[in-house]
């Protein structure tokens, strides 16, 4: 499928503009939910955080107005809708630039001025993109019991349709370095694919600082930089915690070093870490001992439900804990299990084991 005649489209009309001084951009819309209706909404600006505007929602519309001295990723966020529930708010990105634009937070609809119309005719190419390769992958965990070839051929559909999407998020990307529009082509490239750490830093010389210094970008870039370091075939990064048994500093290499060692990043809330732990039980009564070891990094944790959890289901094996983030923040981890297999060598053998592969990879690297 090929998209370069439609991106251009979008881009034709995008120009490198010098302004004198702030010019009005006057943004309108409407919100039409009951329950937001007399409750703020703010326009944001992302690469600081901050509101720079706030209005009242009335008859489901609202209005404001912003100087905007250059384009900058912005987004409009109500209050919540149901104060019980934080997370119970709208909100969509916009562009600020000078012009009227409008926006609907319920059809997620943007229009008005040049780098708004073409980010939503983006947003619109891409949402639909995902959502046929979100059917295809439903389509493919259902068929568990048909034909190899009919897998097969679901299975390249699922490929074929996502490196037309990468490509699409490419082009559109290089056509809009330049602009604020780059900035939420390349943040959203990073949500659907993992390109690695150099491949990005490559993509973003050139970019103009609107893109380079994109606070959400630069988040997602430091996750990357972090999992770059601490990836398979990198040696493991030591950490002083504490010894869970002692409660003094003990040193990670003091642990492991000189044995196959096997580290499960979990917490006692964690659901799908505590179904982990009878796996990890098996593998540390079978081949525990002087070549291997388990390791149980507890981490976003309270000491009383730790140490319950750790009595209820019988977890035998070596236990540190961290309660200052920096074992999640130096190995990348932003959600638990975090499973990994780290070599006598000390190398990273593998990341994100879960299940049976958890054994295979212990079996492999003990040579058994």
């Amino acid at each position: 499928m090929k998209y370069i005649d439609r991106i251009l489209s979008l881009v034709v009309c995008v120009m490198m503009v010098s302004w004198v001084g702030a010019q009005n951009c006057h943004i309108s819309g409407r919100v039409a939910v009951p329950g937001l209706q007399g409750k703020n909404i703010a326009v944001m600006n992302m690469n600081t955080g901050k509101s720079l505007a706030t209005t009242k929602i009335t008859d489901s519309t609202f209005s404001f107005d912003i100087e905007v001295a250059e384009p900058f990723v912005g987004m409009l966020k109500t209050e919540p809708q149901y104060p019980a529930n934080a997370n119970s708010y709208y909100y969509l990105r916009i562009i600020g630039e000078p012009g009227n634009i409008y926006a609907d937070l319920v059809t997620d609809s943007l229009s008005g001025t040049p780098l708004n119309d073409q980010l939503y005719q983006f947003l619109q190419e891409s949402h639909y993109e995902v959502s046929v390769i979100n059917a295809l992958y439903h389509q493919l965990n259902e068929s568990v019991n048909t034909p190899k070839n009919e897998r097969d051929d679901l299975n390249n559909k699922i490929e074929k349709r996502l490196g037309s999407l990468f490509s699409m998020i490419q082009e559109t990307y290089q056509l809009n370095k330049s602009n604020a529009l780059g900035a939420i082509v390349m943040e959203d490239y990073l949500t659907y694919d993992d390109p690695g750490y150099e491949k990005v830093m490559t993509m973003l010389e050139g970019a103009a600082p609107v893109v380079t210094t994109y606070q959400p970008l630069q988040t997602k870039l430091a996750k990357m930089e972090k999992l770059s370091h601490t990836a398979p075939g990198q040696h493991y990064i030591d950490l002083t915690l504490t010894d869970y048994k002692t409660g003094k500093n003990i040193k990670l290499s003091k642990v492991i070093d000189g044995k196959v060692a096997l580290i499960d990043f979990w917490a006692s809330w964690c659901g799908p870490c505590r179904r982990e732990i009878p796996n990890i039980k098996k593998i540390h009564e079978k081949y525990g001992g002087k070549d291997f070891v388990v390791v149980g990094l507890n981490v976003w944790d309270k000491t009383e439900n730790q140490t319950k959890a750790i009595n209820d289901m019988g977890m035998t094996w070596t236990q540190i804990t961290d309660f200052t983030r920096k074992a999640t923040d130096t190995y990348g981890v932003d959600g638990i299990p975090q499973i990994m297999l780290i070599g006598k060598d000390g190398i990273i053998i593998a990341r994100d084991l879960r299940g049976e592969e958890i054994e295979k990879a212990v079996k492999k690297a003990l040579g058994k």
